[in-house]
């Protein structure tokens, strides 16, 4: 990415017609089941958007639908407007992001310090790569809503690092997420030769900030203080890495691999293409072998853990569904990743095949 590419995509980002309001919970007042007042203005929202501000307030699903149930929409506000109440003491706060042209809500975030401005995030990104040497390689977001931006940082200076014979990766790339209530900073890496023939990128997570304040910004701004982190990332990875090529993942951890394609709205066809969990399951099940969690986590599958984290870091990258700029890529990379370092299920397996 050139350096004018890098700024036309930011303006594009600085120009969705979206407004944030950060609100404290006294402010929230639910006037039915999807209708809100905040201060002088009334809005509905969506399904999505309420279930947000019921989790912010504490209010789990299945409370909303016995209070549906027994009481219709008057008790479905009675109970927020009672659980958003209780959170005042606290002094919890929400943001709201609105499309000013929709004239709708589109994110409901809580956040646990001050709003980050996106405006704040690219002015600390610019400086984090004046400071440290690094270019844009990548920038994603949701074009329709606030749901995010993600900056892939390429270092000047490339370390690389050998995974295998001839099969190279970068070590030190560097990317940084923002949402309006936090930027985080992690580093991904970035193969040059891939067992399925394909560029990947995966990352990682480490560091976060939850206010535009130089204090909390200073904290992730200087290199030098996240060195050791970015080395003992990369040696849990190649651990996990070399321990998942030789592991053989269970039908459970097949069947979180598939929830997270589902998560994001990947087809059920495609994704049972891509992960067959079902199926699997269903030949346990006819063998009459136990198919409830604990079981599942004993059973074999017929995919190596490396196998499933190569499938979801590929279609994270060359699915032909979602834009270039879609910042679901990069949140799907960061997914496998943690499915990765997640410690195996393996121990000893009963096996059907």
């Amino acid at each position: 990415m050139d350096s004018n590419y890098y700024h036309k995509t930011k303006k594009e980002i600085l120009d969705l017609p979206i407004c944030y309001r950060t609100i404290e919970a006294k402010e929230i007042i639910a006037l039915g089941e999807n209708h809100y007042s905040v201060g002088n203005a009334t809005f509905e929202v969506s399904p999505e958007i309420a279930n947000a501000i019921d989790h912010f307030a504490g209010i789990k699903k299945e409370q909303t639908q016995i209070a549906h149930d027994s009481y219709g929409e008057q008790g479905v506000t009675n109970l927020r407007n009672f659980f958003v109440q209780a959170e005042v003491k606290h002094g919890k706060r929400l943001v709201l992001a609105a499309d000013t042209v929709d004239k709708r809500i589109v994110k409901a975030l809580p956040i646990k310090n001050t709003m980050i401005p996106p405006e704040a995030f690219f002015d600390f990104a610019e400086m984090f790569m004046d400071k440290n040497d690094y270019l844009p390689e990548k920038v994603e977001y949701n074009q329709v809503g606030a749901g995010g931006i993600s900056i892939m940082l390429k270092p000047v200076n490339k370390q690389i690092m050998e995974f295998s014979p001839g099969d190279d990766f970068v070590s030190n790339g560097i990317y940084l997420k923002w949402n309006p209530g936090e930027i985080n900073l992690g580093n991904y890496y970035e193969r040059l030769i891939c067992s399925n023939g394909a560029t990947q990128v995966s990352e990682h997570s480490f560091m976060q900030a939850n206010s535009p304040a130089l204090t909390e910004l200073e904290r992730i701004l200087d290199y030098e203080s996240i060195s050791a982190l970015l080395k003992n990332n990369l040696e849990k990875m190649l651990v996990n890495a070399r321990l998942a090529i030789d592991t053989t993942a269970s039908v459970r951890e097949l069947g979180i691999a598939s929830k997270i394609l589902n998560r994001y709205g990947v087809q059920p066809d495609n994704v049972n293409k891509l992960l067959p969990y079902d199926q699997t399951r269903e030949k346990y099940k006819q063998a009459e072998f136990p198919t409830d969690s604990h079981h599942m986590a004993q059973a074999k599958s017929e995919f190596s853990m490396w196998e499933i984290f190569n499938i979801l870091t590929y279609f994270a990258t060359h699915n032909k569904i979602w834009s270039d700029s879609d910042i679901r890529r990069s949140s799907l990379m960061e997914d496998g990743m943690t499915l990765l370092l997640r410690e195996r299920d393996i121990k000893q397996y009963y096996n059907i095949f």
